[in-house]
């Protein structure tokens, strides 16, 4: 089987293997090399709406998320990947891989909504639902959104600096 996004070959692991073996999106066919930029783009979302939006709202963050202009949160991260890789945080692979993954996320609403729903719906943990106010983003070396009622950690931006955008 072939990853969606990239092309390449994904593991054959069966469903008893561990999600680091896996990846946590191969399920929906998506490489863990893939799956990682999809967290970074799903998290820089996380904390943006969680940042600029002041909404008393029971919709999901992944129906805003679907929602927003993905143009001005790809160029951003792109330029930031681009100065990134210049000072060598950052290599080839990884800002190859983040315009693939924009691309892919871009021409696949149905499939980002399937993700959205069954992965950034509700907190795995917990059951909350994951609306405007119910999450906490850390920052520091990577943004991390946990969700507040429980500490849960939902998503990780796993770039090794803070998106300034």
């Amino acid at each position: 089987m072939e990853c969606r996004i990239c092309g390449s070959s994904l593991n054959n692991s069966d469903s008893s293997d561990s999600l680091e073996k896996r990846g946590k999106h191969h399920d929906y066919g998506i490489c863990m090399q893939c799956g990682e930029v999809l967290d970074d783009i799903i998290a820089a979302y996380f904390e943006r709406l969680e940042r600029d939006m002041d909404l008393d709202s029971e919709i999901p963050y992944y129906v805003f998320m679907m929602s927003r202009k993905l143009k001005f949160l790809e160029q951003t991260m792109w330029w930031t990947a681009y100065d990134e890789m210049k000072k060598g945080n950052v290599d080839d692979e990884y800002f190859n891989r983040l315009e693939k993954v924009v691309s892919w996320f871009e021409s696949n609403p149905e499939m980002i909504r399937r993700i959205g729903e069954e992965m950034f719906a509700k907190c795995k943990s917990c059951g909350q639902p994951l609306v405007p106010g119910s999450v906490e983003v850390a920052g520091g070396d990577m943004a991390i959104v946990y969700c507040k009622k429980c500490g849960n950690e939902i998503v990780r931006c796993s770039i090794r600096y803070r998106l300034n955008y």
